[in-house]
C-alpha cells in the first residue's frame, strides 16, 4: 500500500520540476478576441469577426440567440490562428431565461474552415476540428443536463441530437450554467496535444475555476478558426458572450523573438545614424530661427511643466491656507453673533408676574422686551453655538497639527515659502477661542442654565414662583370652564 503512494508523490514531484524547467509564456492575441466594454463598433460589427444569423453585437455583449423560439446565430473569426500551435481561450458568458428548463445551448468551436449556420447549436454539421457544447436541454431523458461536452470531428460524422451525442462526445462534465448572478467563465487550454477545460460556477464576481475535463492525444488542425454559436428550439434562453479572449502559448524554445531583436545589426546602426543626423539638423534650424526671429523665440522655461502645474506639496499648502481663511471668516461671524446675543441679554428683562386671583388670563404682563419663551430660545441657541464652537475647535486643532507636520517636513527638506501664514493664524485663532470661552462663561452665569438658584439675577423669575403662577392659572381656567358649563346646562333644561 505504501509503494503506490510513494510512486505518485515522485511522479508529482517530477511533473512540478519539469514544469518549472519548461515555463510557458502567454501572449494576448487581439485579432482573435473581443471583449466589453467596446465589444462592437457603431454599425454592430466586431473587428476581425463575422456575425451572422440572429446574433446581435453591442458594446457590452454579443447575443448569439435571443430568448425566442427557433433562433440561431453564429460569430466566426475571419483570421486563421497562425501565431502558435498552442492556445488558451478565456470565455465569459451568460445563459438564462424565465423558464425552469432552457434550450438548446451554446457551442465553442475551433475548426479548420469558417463555420456557417446549421443544426448543431446554430452552426454547421460535419465540421473538422473541435466543438465544446454547453447543452442545456435533456434530449435523451437521462437527466444529465445541463452539461459541458467535448466532441472532435474529422468532417465525416453528423451530430446526433436525439442522444445529445452521448456516443460521440469524447469527455463531458455536468455543470449548471443557467441563470447565475455573475457570468459563467470557461478556460480552454490546448498545450502539447493535451486539452484542459476549466469551468467557473458564476456564483462570485472573481472566477473560481474547477477542472471539468482533461483529454490527451488531441490533435487539432493547424491554422484553424475560432467561433461561437447558439440556438433555441421549443424552449428559449438568452445566450450572451461578454468576453472571448485568445492567448497564444509558447515554451522557452518557441518564445517569439522581440521585434527589436529581429532587426539586423547593420540596419539598426543605420537607423541610429539617421536619427542622430536629423536631430543635428533640427538643432541647427532651431538656432537659425532664434537668430532671425528673436521676438518670437520662447524661453526654455516655457516648456517647463512646473511653471504651469503646481506640485502636490504646494497644492496641499494652498488648500490648507484657504480652509483656514474660511474657518477664520466663519468664526468671525460667530463672534459677531455672540456679541449681539450678549447685548440683547444685557438690555432685556422679564416682566413681573401678574397678581394671583385676577382675571382668567392671569399670565405674565405684556410690554416686556424679553419674554420667557425668548429666554428659552436664546439658551437653546447658545447650547447649539457652544457645540458648534467645540466641533470647530477640534477641526482647527487637526488643521494646525497637519500644518505643523508639513512645516517640519518642509524645514527638514530645505524649506518652502508660505510658512509665516500659519503662525499668525495660530495667534488669531487662539485669541478668538479665548474670547469665545469668556463669552460662554458669561452666558452660563447670565442665563442660569446650570440649574443653581443663586445664579439668577434681579430680572429672573424663580422656578417656584413660575410653577405657582401656572398652577393658579390652571385652577382659574378650570373654574371658569366649569361655571360656564353649569349655566349652559340650566338653559338647556
Amino acid at each position: 500500500m505504501t509503494s503506490p503512494r510513494v510512486l505518485l508523490v515522485l511522479l508529482a514531484a517530477v511533473a512540478a520540476i519539469s514544469a518549472q524547467n519548461n515555463p510557458v509564456f502567454k501572449k494576448f492575441e487581439y485579432k482573435h478576441s473581443f471583449r466589453a466594454p467596446n465589444l462592437a463598433q457603431r454599425d454592430g460589427s466586431i473587428p476581425f469577426w463575422i456575425v451572422s444569423g440572429d446574433a446581435i453585437a453591442s458594446g457590452e455583449q454579443l447575443r448569439l440567440a435571443p430568448s425566442m423560439r427557433s433562433r440561431k446565430g453564429i460569430a466566426w473569426n475571419k483570421r486563421a490562428f497562425v501565431e502558435s500551435e498552442n492556445f488558451q481561450v478565456d470565455i465569459a458568458l451568460k445563459i438564462g431565461g424565465q423558464g425552469r428548463v432552457g434550450a438548446d445551448g451554446l457551442g465553442i468551436w475551433y475548426t479548420s474552415q469558417l463555420g456557417a449556420l446549421g443544426p448543431v447549436f446554430g452552426a454547421n454539421d460535419f465540421w473538422t476540428g473541435m466543438g465544446i457544447f454547453l447543452d442545456s436541454f435533456d434530449n435523451d431523458g437521462i437527466k444529465n443536463n445541463p452539461q459541458v461536452a467535448l466532441m472532435l470531428n474529422d468532417g465525416t460524422r453528423s451530430y446526433d441530437h436525439h442522444t445529445d451525442g452521448s456516443q460521440q462526445i469524447l469527455s463531458s462534465c455536468q455543470r449548471d450554467f443557467r441563470n447565475k448572478p455573475y457570468p459563467v467563465r470557461l478556460r480552454i487550454e490546448y498545450l502539447k496535444n493535451v486539452l484542459l477545460v476549466h469551468v467557473d460556477d458564476g456564483m462570485q464576481p472573481t472566477p473560481r475555476y474547477e477542472l471539468c475535463m482533461r483529454a490527451e492525444n488531441i490533435y487539432l488542425p493547424k491554422n484553424g478558426y475560432f467561433g461561437v454559436s447558439a440556438a433555441t428550439g421549443g424552449l428559449a434562453d438568452d445566450h450572451d458572450v461578454l468576453d472571448f479572449s485568445v492567448f497564444s502559448l509558447f515554451s522557452e524554445q518557441q518564445k517569439p523573438t522581440p521585434v527589436a531583436e529581429q532587426i539586423p545589426q547593420q540596419e539598426k546602426q543605420k537607423y541610429d545614424e539617421e536619427f542622430e543626423r536629423q536631430m543635428k539638423e533640427y538643432e541647427a534650424e532651431r538656432a537659425k530661427f532664434k537668430e532671425q526671429h528673436p521676438d518670437k523665440v520662447k524661453e526654455d522655461d516655457e516648456y517647463d511643466p512646473s511653471k504651469y502645474y503646481e506640485d502636490a506639496t504646494a497644492r496641499e499648502l494652498r488648500l490648507i491656507y484657504e480652509s483656514q481663511n474660511a474657518i477664520h471668516q466663519v468664526m468671525q461671524n460667530m463672534d459677531q453673533r455672540l456679541a449681539q446675543i450678549q447685548q440683547t441679554q444685557a438690555t432685556g428683562h422679564v416682566a413681573p408676574a401678574a397678581a394671583a386671583g385676577q382675571q382668567a388670563g392671569g399670565a405674565v404682563a405684556g410690554g416686556a422686551s424679553f419674554q420667557p419663551h425668548e429666554k428659552n430660545e436664546v439658551i437653546t441657541s447658545l447650547r447649539d453655538l457652544s457645540q458648534s464652537v467645540r466641533d470647530m475647535k477640534q477641526y482647527v486643532n487637526e488643521i494646525f497639527t497637519k500644518t505643523y507636520n508639513m512645516e517640519q517636513k518642509l524645514t527638514q527638506g530645505g524649506g518652502a515659502t508660505g510658512g509665516g501664514v500659519d503662525s499668525s493664524m495660530h495667534q488669531k485663532v487662539d485669541s478668538l477661542l479665548n474670547e469665545l470661552r469668556t463669552v460662554r462663561a458669561t452666558q452660563i452665569e447670565t442665563s442660569g442654565s446650570g440649574g443653581s438658584p443663586g445664579t439668577c439675577q434681579n430680572n429672573c423669575v424663580s422656578s417656584t414662583i413660575f410653577l405657582l403662577i401656572i398652577f393658579i392659572q390652571s385652577i382659574v381656567i378650570v373654574a371658569v370652564v366649569y361655571v360656564r358649563s353649569k349655566q349652559d346646562k340650566a338653559k338647556f333644561y
